[in-house]
């Protein structure tokens, strides 16, 4: 019974059992088959999602360095932020544009161009952005969003990132990413094998799709991934695009044969699948990183990475290149190497980096050939094998720091110029403008900023002028000129200006700029001196330049009308006395008190000017007879000949010479009409003055003589006619000769020995003196010097004229010939007259005291026929009186006594000594011996003898 049923049994067990194994065989084979296939789509979305999150990280993560440069820099310029940001994005074809959001308002973008509409957008305006922006600045994190329809076109995401200041919110930055070239890099639109969903969580639990590469239903058991995110969650999901395998029977005999080895192989393959799905996910990790190391190898951008302690653990190739060492030896390299702080503030810098999710230092770095760069650097702390480091963006900013302080000295001088400046676009509509332009131009930049230059246009200048600037401009690129331009109140200005022209790359026109400035003053200058160029500055009366043009005019006239012209030339008498003894001031008055009084005698036809000094010439034109130059000269004469009575109570007598020449009677030209005007004024001044002359024939013979006679004495000079004549001084107490004076003669080959009094005067009008002058202080010394090698005692004294005194030639003369000669200066004495004194006191007392000061001895001579002595004696460097020959020749008269007897006395009183000069008789000897003066002079004694004589005669008397 048993045997019976056992196979029956035993049949069922095994058809159940065969059953069941067909059966588990079967779902066995159909589960592997599906395990494989969600191996397959699981190591394909990994691989997905690793591109995915490349793509994103690459592009997003920079926002960190913009964010922290924002937040130390919140109120950076557009300028500012494009040239921050184009160093970062030389490599990222996916983002569309880097933008900086302000308050919520889009105020920078980078790039500009194409990105024009998205500038001004207020997130805040925007419910699809609004929600994103806030809990960026709630999580303080970076936020994705999207895929958002953009303003200027296209669909992006958009990654937002707050940027704070302190505790205060400055606003977000927001990285534009292209929505198709993300998804196309990312590789999810090309494999058509799968169907692929991107999602993402919302705030109530549901989710939403970003992206799907089949528009069908939705996936019925796909395979989801977590995409890494900053903040928030999205899931990428995949099923086979065929859908999945289905649970299907095998038949059994063919489940029977193979269920073992089914089972083994299912085994090993899916070790061997897991396996494999490691080592994809291993390669798509690695594949990851390595376009990482590629982004950061190749990168333009410097790039390190450091440790905590400052060691350099990676560089990058533009590294390398920047910093001018090998990759290889920068990445053993310190920071603290290459900062030029110290290694504490090094350290400080990169430990505080570590505790910051971002930071920024402006640091200075030595490169390897030794120079110092400026460097701005961008620190982030990352995680490497869960190790800490520090990836660092290097930026130079050398050149940018340059043109910052360049700019903002442009822009100091720009404020602070007293010029003012202007700034036109290409169109002249005016876009800037400096203080001192408004300050000129008395309009605001309010209320200039828009307007055309046009509106100072002061109306004075033609169309052609200012197509002629124009021309210019663009054929030379720069205009100068005057221009009267108009202020805001409607007065008319010069001014001086300068145009340039601003081209861009392409030579076309950009901006004008104009730098001008107020002449007004200039022009009133000009104007003054002009005057002053052609009138006297004390009278008002035309100076000499421009009475030649007068002059010239008139004889024009004269010649052309076949009538008359007359030219007086006025000398005042004795002004020099009353300009010296008064002073300047006093002078000044008196030659104004004369010019009324000379205007008010003449026609408004009449010129009257003023030569310089107390010279004046007055043209007449049109008179009929010589009687109306008479009557006219005669009444200037006494009208001048009356007293004048200045502000301080003095009253003054001058005078006038005047000489007179008529044109076309005396002169044919106003050159020689002028001339022999002046002659004749000397010829009325030698006749005592106060008086008038007409030009006579006889007046340009002297005066061609005494051009002969100055000709005549450079050559003497040169040739050597001149001789000196010695005249000996005594001392009558102890009788001894004490010394001579040299006296000038003028061997003449024609005209024989000539005494000063031939040429002297001459010589001095001429300037001629000036050869005498020289000539006479070298024979004096080589004289002076002989006697003294020879044990002589004497002295030896010279006269010198006005003009020697008027500047400090005869100093130099002096000072040179004691130098060569090496005498006793004590031995040396000048003589000089008192009227050369008067005429120009102040330069005379220096040049004196000069002489004083180097040893020579000073003299008066004919003290006492001047005006003005007793008023000086205190005055100069004198020491020696020499009492003049017309008061030693009337000794016996009880007055002229009286006046030696005063000199002597006065003398006395001024530590001076006196000598007499003429005296010719032995009582006058007595008597100024009587009087207490010891030493003389006279032809009592000797007349002048020549030097050979008065040394054979007296020399031999004066030995030490």
């Amino acid at each position: 019974m048993i045997i019976k049923t056992f196979p029956l049994r035993a049949f069922a067990i095994i058809s159940l059992l065969a059953v069941a194994l067909s059966l588990l065989a079967d779902f066995l084979a159909s589960k592997w088959e599906r395990e494989q296939q969600i191996n397959d789509v699981t190591q394909r979305l990994a691989s997905l999602r690793a591109n995915l999150e490349f793509e994103l990280y690459t592009n997003v993560e920079l926002m960190r360095g913009v964010s922290a440069y924002v937040a130390l820099n919140p109120n950076l310029s557009q300028k500012e932020f494009s040239q921050f940001v184009s160093g970062l994005l030389a490599q990222r074809n996916s983002i569309i544009n880097i933008g900086g959001a302000r308050d919520f308002v889009v105020r920078m973008i980078y790039p500009v161009e194409g990105n024009q509409k998205a500038l001004g957008i207020d997130y805040r305006d925007i419910p699809a952005q609004r929600e994103s922006v806030f809990k960026a600045i709630a999580v303080r994190k970076t936020i994705l969003d999207g895929p958002v329809e953009l303003v200027q076109g296209g669909v992006g995401l958009i990654a937002r990132l707050p940027v704070f200041v302190g505790d205060e919110t400055w606003g977000v930055i927001s990285v534009v990413l292209d929505y198709e070239k993300v998804i196309e890099g990312a590789g999810l639109s090309k494999d058509a094998s799968l169907n692929v969903v991107l999602k993402k969580s919302t705030d109530n639990g549901n989710t939403t799709a970003i992206f799907a590469s089949s528009a069908g239903a939705g996936l019925v058991e796909p395979v989801s991934l977590p995409v890494k995110l900053p903040y928030g969650e999205w899931f990428i999901e995949a099923e086979p695009a065929d859908g999945w395998t289905g649970t299907h029977f095998h038949p059994i005999f063919w489940f029977i044969a193979t269920l073992l080895t089914l089972i083994a192989f299912y085994v090993a393959q899916l070790r061997q699948n897991n396996r494999s799905l490691h080592l994809q996910s291993f390669q798509a990790l690695r594949r990851s990183e390595e376009k990482f190391r590629q982004f950061f190898s190749s990168h333009a951008v410097v790039m390190l990475i450091l440790d905590e302690q400052g060691n350099i653990i990676d560089a990058n190739e533009a590294a390398g290149k920047y910093y001018g060492y090998p990759v290889s030896e920068l990445v053993c390299m310190r920071m603290q190497q290459i900062d030029q702080s110290d290694d504490d503030t090094v350290k400080g810098n990169i430990q505080r980096a570590f505790m910051r999710a971002s930071s920024r230092f402006v640091r200075k770095h030595r490169l390897a050939d030794g120079s110092v760069r400026h460097i701005e650097a961008f620190s982030t702390p990352v995680e490497i094998a869960e190790r800490p480091f520090l990836f660092t963006l290097i930026i130079d900013i050398t050149e940018r720091l340059e043109y910052q302080a360049r700019w903002e000295l442009s822009q100091h001088v720009f404020n602070h110029s007293l010029e003012g400046i202007m700034v036109t676009d290409a169109h002249q509509h005016i876009v800037s403008v400096n203080p001192a332009f408004s300050a000129i131009t008395g309009y605001s930049e309010q209320e200039i900023i828009g307007q055309k230059p046009s509106i100072l246009s002061s109306g004075i200048h033609p169309p052609a002028f200012f197509k002629k600037m124009f021309q210019e401009l663009n054929a030379e690129g720069f205009w100068r000129g005057e221009i009267w331009n108009k202020r805001k109140s409607g007065t008319v200005f010069p001014e001086l200006l300068s145009i340039s022209v601003v081209k861009d790359n392409d030579e076309q026109i950009n901006y004008f700029v104009a730098v001008f400035s107020d002449i007004t003053h200039i022009k009133q200058s000009e104007e003054k001196l002009e005057r002053l160029a052609h009138y006297d500055s004390l009278t008002g009366l035309p100076n000499r330049v421009q009475f030649k043009l007068h002059l010239h005019h008139a004889v024009c006239r004269a010649e052309r009308n076949k009538s008359s012209c007359a030219l007086l030339f006025l000398d005042l008498d004795r002004f020099k006395v009353v300009n010296d003894s008064l002073g300047h001031i006093a002078g000044d008055e008196l030659l104004i008190k004369v010019t009324e009084r000379l205007t008010s005698r003449l026609r408004h036809s009449d010129i009257l000017a003023r030569m310089g000094g107390d010279e004046f010439v007055l043209l007449i034109e049109d008179y009929r007879e010589q009687s109306e130059l008479v009557t006219l000269a005669s009444n200037l004469t006494q009208e001048l000949s009356k007293p004048f009575y200045l502000s301080d109570e003095h009253e003054v007598n001058v005078g006038v010479s005047i000489g007179i020449a008529r044109f076309p009677q005396d002169a044919n030209n106003a050159d020689d009409l002028l001339v022999r005007a002046d002659a004749a004024m000397y010829r009325s001044k030698k006749t005592g003055g106060a008086n008038f002359a007409f030009y006579t024939q006889d007046i340009l013979v002297e005066a061609n003589n005494r051009l002969t006679i100055a000709a005549e004495l450079k050559r003497a000079v040169a040739e050597n006619e001149l001789e000196l004549f010695l005249q000996p001084q005594f001392d009558i107490k102890h009788q001894r000769i004490i010394g001579a004076e040299a006296l000038l003669r003028w061997n003449h080959p024609v005209k024989g020995f000539l005494t000063p009094a031939d040429f002297i005067q001459i010589a001095e009008q001429t300037r001629s003196i000036r050869y005498v002058t020289k000539w006479l202080v070298k024979e004096v010394f080589s004289i002076v010097e002989r006697w003294q090698s020879q044990g002589h005692d004497l002295f030896l004294s010279f006269n010198v004229s006005a003009l020697d005194l008027s500047d400090f030639e005869l100093v130099d003369a002096m000072n040179t010939a004691a130098r060569q000669h090496k005498v006793d200066a004590s031995r040396v004495e000048l003589e000089i007259v008192e009227s050369a004194i008067i005429e120009n006191f102040q330069s005379a007392r220096n040049i004196l005291q000069s002489l004083r000061e180097a040893g020579f001895s000073v003299a008066i001579d004919d003290f006492g026929t001047g005006y003005s002595s007793l008023a000086y004696l205190d005055k100069l460097p004198i020491d020696k009186l020499k009492i003049d020959r017309e008061f030693t020749g009337k000794l016996n008269t009880d007055t002229q006594g009286a006046v030696v007897k005063s000199i002597i006395d006065l003398a006395a009183n001024f530590g001076m000594s006196v000598v007499a000069e003429g005296v010719e008789t032995q009582m006058q000897e007595a008597q100024l011996q009587q009087l207490g003066c010891t030493w003389v002079q006279g032809y009592y004694y000797s007349k002048p003898i020549p030097l050979a004589q008065f040394e054979s005669k007296y020399l031999q008397h004066s030995r030490v």
